[in-house]
């Protein structure tokens, strides 16, 4: 089941801890990003009805995981939306 969807619940006293995988670094974002919205609902049941685009920057690959998914949490919260589907267009530098 983890192989399908991309990610994995791996166990953790205190937060929710997940393991992301892809064919590549913009698939494994994309796919961190739809676990991080299954902690909080079952995004299979979210239907994608708005696009939106974000941009993000980071000193290194985690940074930038952690600048893609706050900015996902942010919009979340400030639009009262919850998100399902991602497309990551281009990771690198500049």
């Amino acid at each position: 089941m983890a192989e399908e969807k991309g990610f994995e619940f791996l166990e953790h006293t205190a937060d929710a801890y997940v393991a992301a995988y892809g064919k590549d670094l913009a698939e494994a974002f994309e796919r961190a990003a739809v676990a991080m919205f299954d902690v909080m609902t079952e995004v299979e049941k979210v239907e994608a009805e708005v696009e939106d685009n974000v941009k993000v920057q980071g000193e290194d690959e985690f940074a930038l995981l952690y600048s893609w998914l706050e900015d996902l949490i942010v919009k979340s919260e400030v639009n009262g939306m919850l998100y399902s589907k991602f497309k990551v267009l281009k990771i690198g530098k500049g």
